[in-house]
Parts: structure tokens; C-alpha cells; sequence
């Protein structure tokens, strides 16, 4: 592992971080139905996990009309930029006490399909900035997720190696990212079937699960060695 150091966790935002999803869906819904699509609870589910971007070209295409993806994207940006700036954000269960028992023992970063200026505003109200040596959104990537590329910009810049490094996601597109990358995935869900390429699912972030296998993999304890 020549040029890496360390042992990195990369969280998603939005679900993961910060009861953002309502939203997100929110936005999808609004600007579907301003745009004369009736967004079905099947393809607002397709969309949960997506970019902006992607999204404005599914909705695009849904529509059957002549629209301009760059007219949805304006749009989707507005309304969720909106709806976040009007929300009582919250940590949930289990987020601070994690960030508490990993920060200074790992590297911990963020990859995120927000806007740049969503996923700063997001962590700033949480007043959780301060954990984080990278925060990676989808403008500061070629390609966002289901793409690697926000998981292998996070991971390049806490200097980590992504086959050593654990994500947290709650997305099928989150998931499918962090595992093309190569990190090891929590999965954060409800669902009972896990997600193809999840190591480990879980209800919430307060799992002692989650630390256990952070904390017991063979390179923290490597690097626990070498402190």
C-alpha cells in the first residue's frame, strides 16, 4: 500500500449524515410536476441516490416533451436548495457518537451526489464540518455516482487506499459506486435484502456493528500499531 496512510471512512450525505432525503424527494416531486409529469412512487424511487444532473435528464426523458435538461437541473437545484434551507435538519441516531469514536483514529471524508453548495451548507448546520479532512460533492467529480469517481476523489485526498477504507451508504446508486471503488460497504436501510456488494446492513448508525468492523479491520489495527 506504498503512498497511503492510514484507514479511511467515507460517509454519504444525504439519508447517511442528514434526514435530507424527504428533501430531495421533495424537489423530484415538485419539479416533475411542474414540468407536466405525475412522478410515480416507482421512478421517484429510481431517482433517490442521483445527482442533480442525472436526474434532470431521467425527468427529461419521462416527460415526453421537448424539454431541456438544463432547464430541469436549474429547477432542481432551486427547489432543493429551498427545501434543505427550510428544514429543521437533525443528526440522525447515532451519527455524532460514531464521528466522536472514529475522528482522530481513521480518516474520515465525505462523497456526495449534492451540489457543492448544499453539501457545505448540509454540514454546517449539523456543525459537523470540522470532522471531515475531505468533502467530495458530485460538481467536484467528472461523473457522480453510480460512477466511483466521488469515492476515489475522497479516498486521493485523505491519502487512503479505497480497498482499505469503509463507505457508508443508503442508496442502491451509493452503493454501487463505493463498491466499483473498491471500499467496503455499510449499508444504512431498512430493507431486509441487502444491496449486492454491502459487507454489512444496518437500521441506523448507532450499530456497534459498524465500529466493531471499522476498528477490527487488519489496517487499523495496523495503524493503531504503528501510532
Amino acid at each position: 500500500m506504498t503512498g497511503y496512510e492510514g484507514v479511511g471512512v467515507v460517509f454519504d450525505c444525504d439519508g447517511v449524515l442528514a434526514d435530507t432525503n424527504p428533501c430531495w424527494d421533495a424537489a423530484f416531486a415538485d419539479v416533475s410536476s411542474e414540468f407536466g409529469l405525475a412522478l410515480s412512487q416507482d421512478r421517484l424511487s429510481r431517482l433517490r441516490g442521483a445527482a442533480l444532473g442525472t436526474a434532470a435528464r431521467q425527468i427529461a426523458r419521462w416527460s415526453g416533451r421537448p424539454l431541456r435538461p438544463a432547464d430541469v437541473l436549474t429547477a432542481l437545484t432551486e427547489h432543493l436548495a429551498a427545501a434543505i434551507g427550510a428544514a429543521q435538519l437533525t443528526l440522525p441516531r447515532g451519527v455524532r457518537e460514531l464521528l466522536d469514536q472514529f475522528y482522530g483514529v481513521v480518516c474520515l471524508g465525505v462523497a456526495s451526489n449534492s451540489p457543492r453548495s448544499v453539501l457545505s451548507q448540509v454540514l454546517a448546520r449539523l456543525e459537523i464540518t470540522e470532522y471531515f479532512a475531505a468533502a467530495v460533492s458530485a460538481q467536484d467529480v467528472r461523473r457522480p455516482k453510480p460512477a466511483p469517481d466521488p469515492y476515489l476523489a475522497a479516498c486521493a485526498a485523505l491519502g487512503v487506499d479505497p480497498r482499505a477504507s469503509f463507505a457508508i451508504e443508503d442508496s442502491e446508486t451509493g452503493v454501487r459506486s463505493a463498491v466499483a471503488a473498491g471500499l467496503t460497504v455499510i449499508e444504512v436501510t431498512e430493507v431486509t435484502e441487502r444491496a449486492a456488494g454491502s459487507a454489512l446492513q444496518v437500521t441506523s448508525l448507532a450499530d456497534p456493528r459498524i465500529g466493531a468492523l471499522v476498528l477490527g479491520s487488519p489496517a487499523a489495527a495496523a495503524a493503531g500499531e504503528g501510532r
